[in-house]
């Protein structure tokens, strides 16, 4: 491979993160179930089961993008590949 702007062969080439994408899911019906039936019995224990069961949460899914990018060793010079 070959800078475009000085000619030098001495290239690398890395992989670079382009993009992150993030989507997030609710608790539903079920999990707000459980966290009111978890707000009652806390209530009534004067709040130690909190100390044992937790709190319903959603999920996370997390998508990464990568893309090649020359790195010219001369002349410091980055393009895609």
């Amino acid at each position: 491979m070959e800078c475009p702007k000085c000619n030098s062969e001495n290239v690398i080439v890395q992989m670079a993160q382009d993009s992150e994408k993030t989507s997030k899911k609710g608790v539903g019906f079920g999990g707000h179930m459980n966290n009111a039936a978890r707000a009652v019995t806390a209530v009534s224990t004067l709040g130690m089961s909190n100390l044992f069961w937790k709190k319903s949460k959603g999920t996370n899914k997390t998508k990464v993008k990568n893309k090649a990018v020359a790195v010219c060793q001369n002349c410091g010079h980055m393009w895609d590949a």
